[in-house]
Order: structure tokens, then sequence, then C-alpha cells
């Protein structure tokens, strides 16, 4: 077996949370084995119907998608054409025409496709996987992928789709988890999991079929064929959208200070340390 960011063959076995995952000892990468994980469709699915309380957790979203609709902007093509991989119920493709893009968006989630189409339109949401919607090469300005890549089937061949479809010098833009610092909130906070629960707080790290470090994230981009990759400490959430502690604005208080850190870390160390809880990637088609 070889790690698909990488191509090493040093993979070794690593027990999270009582669960098997394999870890690449060259690149850091993180994941399940194909035997070991749920169908990421029926994932997804379900964890929109039952677990995303959409509103709150797109408003929570909203400095966050101001940020990268504004490098997007910046970066961008003339005829800002952009497409938005997971685009759920919209919320970002809506900030993004308000801004002047042409929105398109691929959707697996039956009823958070119709709701988009509602929205852009019947021919500007796909509901399905990219690759069965088979648009044309060179399509897009700009390809987005929040949250996303940690659940697809296979992350190299969904890269490599995006790279079809987009046009020479086209920006694709990635968000991840961080699985180091994933790794470090899970190996501090097991000691007192019992407490903790007993307080009412729920786990604060995850643990996805797909789990990127910095260096996994940028050997998989590289082995697909972008260029000029730049990787940063994503700005996070606001609040608790997700409802993880009953204290009103531990969360928010606990996020700031996080962010803080992460953000001194990255400086002093020259971009070289990401220790954020999530990584924020952009890249280049050549």
């Amino acid at each position: 077996m070889r790690c698909i960011c990488c191509l090493s063959d040093k993979i070794v076995s690593r027990p999270i949370d009582k669960r098997e995952f394999l870890r690449c000892r060259n690149c850091g990468f993180v994941f399940k084995s194909k035997e070991n994980t749920q169908d990421p469709q029926k994932h997804i699915q379900n964890h929109y119907q039952y677990e995303d309380p959409h509103r709150r957790v797109a408003e929570s979203k909203r400095s966050f998608f101001h940020l990268v609709l504004s490098y997007l902007s910046k970066h961008g093509g003339e005829d800002k054409n952009i497409l938005d991989v997971g685009c759920g119920y919209g919320y970002f493709l809506k900030m993004a025409a308000n801004k002047g893009w042409v929105v398109n968006g691929v959707e697996i989630t039956r009823d958070a496709a119709r709701r988009s189409r509602e929205l852009f339109g019947e021919k500007n949401i796909f509901h399905g996987l990219l690759n069965e919607a088979n648009f044309p090469d060179n399509y897009f300005d700009a390809v987005t992928l929040w949250d996303v890549l940690v659940f697809v089937d296979d992350p190299f061949e969904e890269l490599t789709e995006c790279y079809r479809i987009m046009k020479g010098k086209a920006t694709i833009g990635i968000r991840v988890r961080n699985v180091f610092f994933q790794k470090m909130v899970y190996q501090i906070y097991s000691p007192i999991k019992n407490l903790a629960r007993g307080l009412g707080i729920k786990n604060p790290y995850v643990f996805h079929p797909y789990c990127f470090s910095a260096n996994a994230i940028e050997h998989l981009l590289h082995r697909v064929g972008f260029e000029r990759i730049q990787t940063i400490n994503s700005p996070l959430t606001l609040g608790d959208p997700y409802s993880h502690t009953r204290v009103r604005g531990a969360a928010h208080l606990a996020k700031k200070l996080v962010a803080l850190l992460s953000d001194v870390i990255f400086k002093v160390s020259f971009g070289k340390w990401l220790i954020g809880p999530s990584l924020l990637v952009w890249a280049r088609k050549p």
C-alpha cells in the first residue's frame, strides 16, 4: 500500500479513539482503509439531514466566506465562473453571486441540491458526484472545496477532475481539518473525556476518513499538477454552531485563543508551523 498523497510505502497502523486508522510516516496523512470506511455519500446525507444546523453554521462561516471571496476576486479569471464542490444549501454561492460571480455547484444530498437549484437554477446545480457532472475541459476560473475533500471516495481522483475542468491559471481553494491539531487535542482531551462529558462538553476533535497535514495536502496537489501552493491556518467559524458546550461563550473564547496562538506560531516560524484546527489551501493550475 502506498500513500495517495506522497506515494510513500511507509504506512503504519494507528488506533485513534478506539478506531483503526493508517498513517503515512513520510507526509503525516492519516486515513481509514476502505474496508473500515462508511459510504461517504451516506455519511454526508445523514450529516446534512440530522446533524448540521444549516443556517447557524452558514452564519458562523460568513467571515470565512468573505475572506476567500476577496482572495478569489484578486486571483480569479475575467469571466468569474466558479464551481463549489459540495455546495450544500448554497450559502457560499449566494455570497459569491452577490459579488458578481457566475455560480455553479455540485451536491450529492438531494434536499440541499434542490434548495440550491431553487436559488440558482437547475442548470447551475448538479445533483450527484463531480465526475458524473461531465463539465467541459478548461471551463472554470475557480473551484472550491470547503470541508469536502475529507469525505470523497478518492481525493486524488477528485482533484484530478477539478484540474481537468479548470482553466489555465485558475485557482482552487480547499479547506480541511488539520490532522496535527486534531491529534494534539485528542491526546490532551482523552484523559479527561469522562469528566468533560459530565460537564456537557462534546469531543473537541474530529477524525474524518481522510485526515490531512499541511505536508500531505501539498504533496497531493503537486502530484495532481497544481502549482503555487499556499497553505495557511484557516479562519475559524464564529461562536459555537455545533453546540460543543453548554457554557455560553466558552467555545467562542477558546477559538479566539487558539486562533491567536496559531497565528503567532505561524509568524514566528516564518510560515513553517501550522497548528490551527483547519487548513486553508490555495493552488493554481499552470
